[in-house]
């Protein structure tokens, strides 16, 4: 997927989609406050969105090296 063509900031759905995750893996993770989950903004009182370029970053960083 092309960085240039994606939103500046995604939904739950659209990240979930991006990640190849579940709805429900970053509801849980913002629900726990999980340290290595995504990171996410909130706007408003609870407009949650996900800022892609970090989103993407987040990613990569997950990224393990075969041995």
């Amino acid at each position: 997927m092309q960085n240039e063509n994606l939103p500046l900031y995604v939904n739950t759905d659209h990240a979930a989609t991006l990640l190849g995750l579940s709805r429900s893996f970053l509801e849980k993770a913002r629900f726990h406050r999980d340290p290595d989950g995504p990171p996410y903004v909130i706007f408003g009182r609870a407009a949650v969105r996900y800022h892609t370029p970090t989103l993407l970053e987040w990613a990569a960083g997950r990224t393990v090296a075969s041995q």
